[in-house]
C-alpha cells in the first residue's frame, strides 16, 4: 500500500502525505506487525525487512530532510541484500530501533510509537506523521477453496505430496518468499512438469 501511495500514478500523485492530508516529515516503519507472533502468524515473512528498507530509501530520495525510523526485532536481509542493509545503517537520516512496538497512539496531530528496546529494556517513544506496518504474508489457499485437493500445512501453505503429483506449488503458495526465490521455484516446477510429460 505504501508503494502505491508513493507511486507517481498513485492516489496522491506520488506525494507522501498522511491520511489527514498532512505532508509527511517523520515516518516510522514497524517490522513484524503480527508476524513472528504465536498469537497470529508464527513465521517470518522473509521479505518485509528488505521491502521496508527499500521504502525508507524511497522516502529518503523524495524527502531528503525526512526523519525516518524503523523498528525491528532483528533485520533479516539474506544474501546480496545484506550489503543494501549495511548501506542503510550508515545513513544518518534512517534511525534503526531494535525493539518490538507495543502500541501506536494518536497524540495531537501525530502518531506516537512506543517500543521496548530489546537490548537495554528501555521504552522508546517517537512521534511521527505516518506509520507503515510491515504485515506478514498469508497464503490465500488458507481461506479459499482450491480447484483440487491439496495438502496444506498448519499455516495454509501448499505441501508438495510426492514426485508423482501433477500439482506444483511455487513461491508464496509454498512459503513466504521474494521474487528471486519464486522464479527459482517456478523454473524447477516447469522442469518437473516437462519431465513428467515426457515420461507419460
Amino acid at each position: 500500500m505504501f508503494e502505491r501511495l508513493s507511486a507517481p500514478n498513485g492516489p496522491t500523485g506520488g506525494k507522501l502525505e498522511a491520511p489527514s492530508g498532512k505532508e509527511v516529515k517523520r515516518i516510522a516503519f514497524v517490522q513484524c506487525a503480527g508476524s513472528r507472533d504465536e498469537n497470529h502468524l508464527p513465521f517470518c515473512s522473509g521479505v518485509c525487512c528488505a521491502a521496508s528498507l527499500k521504502q525508507a530509501t524511497y522516502v529518503r530520495d523524495k524527502l531528503p530532510e525526512a526523519d525516518i525510523h524503523m523498528f525491528y526485532i532483528d533485520v533479516r536481509t539474506p544474501g546480496r541484500l545484506e550489503d543494501f542493509y549495511q548501506d542503510r545503517q550508515e545513513d544518518e537520516k534512517i534511525n534503526l530501533h531494535r525493539g518490538k512496538v507495543a502500541k501506536v497512539e494518536t497524540v495531537g496531530d501525530g502518531l506516537q510509537v512506543t517500543a521496548e528496546n530489546t537490548l537495554t529494556g528501555d521504552l522508546e517513544q517517537v512521534t511521527v506523521d505516518l506509520v507503515v506496518l510491515a504485515t506478514g504474508m498469508q497464503p490465500t489457499a488458507a481461506v479459499e477453496k482450491l480447484p483440487f485437493n491439496a495438502n496444506l500445512d498448519e499455516n495454509g501453505f501448499f505441501i508438495q505430496d510426492d514426485e508423482a503429483s501433477a500439482h506444483y506449488g511455487v513461491g508464496t503458495a509454498v512459503r513466504p518468499s521474494g521474487v528471486a526465490e519464486t522464479l527459482q521455484d517456478a523454473t524447477g516446477a516447469a522442469i518437473k512438469a516437462l519431465q513428467m510429460a515426457r515420461r507419460s
